[in-house]
């Protein structure tokens, strides 16, 4: 009793910052296994640092860190993108009045959530003949940027306007009387922020009813709600588990390891998420987010059909809708921060620093 007490202080001390990923399983078999895992050969995950802070707030019952933005995740790259629709011009001006008061937008971007795509500097390069057909808000991003117009633009004065653009498009205005209302995050430099609800008139007059300091965007990464997790006392949901409760880990020798969760992460997803439907042979069934990795430290968005996935062979991995409205993670004790998710050995979204 008293060595578990000095582990739950102990982890009351460790910070922890999230990485770009995030599960969602239906586990093969339910019932109260108590056995430990099977061991497999699977290496150790590497540890990804990521830019983030915490929060205390409360997700189904569950004290919950707050991701921040990363852009080490890599996938396949997007076959194509759906053209948007453009923008007021005079929208894009008020939304320039904001950031210009507040900060840039801190918010999801969806290069990289909820997994990165490509290189965005290519990505830059796809869509801006798009961006060149939204004619009103180019002339609006050029003259905030200070470029000339003209007919080829350099690729850093591409990626510029590239990143203005998608900014632009991510914060919502909803029309009140005599002007917008708005509630978002800003930042100056990724690391602090403020979210701020407010009015921005016509005439670009701000109005702002609330203001605080805030933490990086909660961008979905995490386990899906009903992702049962290998423990002692046999298979419990995620989202069920609180610090000082143990379950299995993979070992330094790779063997079974009972250590106790250090914590737990929760993060709140949008209606249209998805994750990644995982099927292997061996009846395994697993459903994630695309950025969450294997305890090998491959990406499950990254897997495909005939690749080998803990001594087994993947049938088929696609993307599905997720309505389970938030995504849950453990941290476990032990050097190498892996757990079993559904039978699939996993690597934590939370790290300690």
């Amino acid at each position: 009793m008293k060595q578990l007490d000095s582990v739950l202080v102990a982890a009351l001390a460790i910070m922890f910052t999230v990485s770009v990923a995030c599960i969602d399983s239906i586990a093969p078999g339910g019932g109260a296994a108590t056995s430990s895992p099977t061991a497999t050969a699977s290496p150790e995950p590497k540890a990804t640092g990521v830019a983030g802070s915490t929060t205390g707030t409360t997700v189904a019952d569950t004290a919950t860190v707050t991701p921040g933005p990363s852009g080490t995740a890599t996938a396949q790259p997007s076959s194509s993108a759906t053209p948007l629709p453009t923008m007021e011009p005079s929208l894009a001006r008020l939304k320039y009045v904001l950031f210009d008061r507040f900060g840039r937008l801190w918010y999801c971007d969806p290069d990289f959530y909820p997994v990165a795509r490509q290189d965005e500097q290519t990505l830059a390069e796809e869509r801006f003949p798009e961006i060149e057909a939204d004619v009103g808000t180019l002339e609006v991003i050029l003259g905030h940027l200070g470029f000339a117009p003209g007919v080829q633009y350099s690729a850093a004065q591409q990626l510029a306007i590239y990143r203005d653009w998608k900014m632009l498009r991510a914060l919502q205005l909803d029309p009140v009387s005599a002007g917008y209302h708005f509630n978002a995050r800003f930042t100056r430099d990724e690391s602090t922020g403020l979210l701020v609800e407010g009015t921005v008139a016509l005439n670009g007059k701000v109005t702002v009813a609330a203001q605080a300091a805030t933490d990086p965007p909660m961008c979905p990464i995490c386990l899906a709600r009903g992702t049962l997790i290998a423990t002692p006392e046999g298979l419990i949901p995620v989202e069920v588990l609180r610090p000082g409760m143990t379950v299995w880990t993979k070992g330094a020798d790779g063997l079974p390891e009972r250590v106790v969760v250090l914590a737990v992460g929760s993060t709140p997803v949008p209606a249209k998420h998805e994750v990644v439907h995982l099927v292997l042979v061996d009846g395994r069934e697993l459903r994630a987010s695309p950025a969450h990795r294997l305890a090998d430290g491959r990406l499950i968005g990254a897997l495909g059909p005939g690749d080998a996935v803990d001594g087994s062979t993947v049938v088929s991995a696609a993307l599905e809708s997720y309505a389970g409205r938030a995504t849950f993670d453990l941290l476990p004790g032990g050097p190498t921060g892996t757990y079993w998710a559904d039978g699939v050995p996993l690597a934590s979204t939370l790290v300690r620093q």
